[in-house]
């Protein structure tokens, strides 16, 4: 879990965003997947916990912090994902872009980044 990797520093950490933190009115919002849809959590304590999973998994790398946002499934597909709605994810994406992450096809790896790199492979 994300409180087992508390204290632990990793050289690259890979993070695959999850529809359970998103970005509504300009403000995160936490939800929990029940049944067939997504649920808006109420509770405080809840809310708090969600927020400190991304905050850990996020503060864990010394160097690279790679972060996988899946594109999003639209209304339209025959084989709807309806965990990733297209305009949701797009959002995160562009937060996270517009708040200083590269996009990966524009990273380029370094002397100090390749070694790392080839241990993730």
């Amino acid at each position: 879990t994300e409180y087992d990797c508390q204290g632990l520093e990793l050289d690259a950490v890979g993070l695959a965003w999850g529809g359970d933190f998103r970005r509504d009115v300009g403000q995160w919002q936490a939800r929990r997947f029940v049944g067939d849809h997504w649920q808006i959590v109420r509770s405080a304590e809840e809310q708090r916990y969600i927020l400190n999973t991304y905050r850990v998994l996020l503060t864990r790398a010394r160097y690279e912090t790679i972060i996988w946002v899946p594109p999003g499934s639209a209304t339209d597909e025959p084989f709807q994902d309806i965990t990733r709605p297209a305009a949701e994810m797009d959002a995160i994406a562009e937060f996270l872009l517009a708040a200083g992450a590269r996009a990966l096809e524009s990273f380029h790896a370094n002397a100090e980044t390749l070694p790392i790199l080839a241990q993730l492979l």
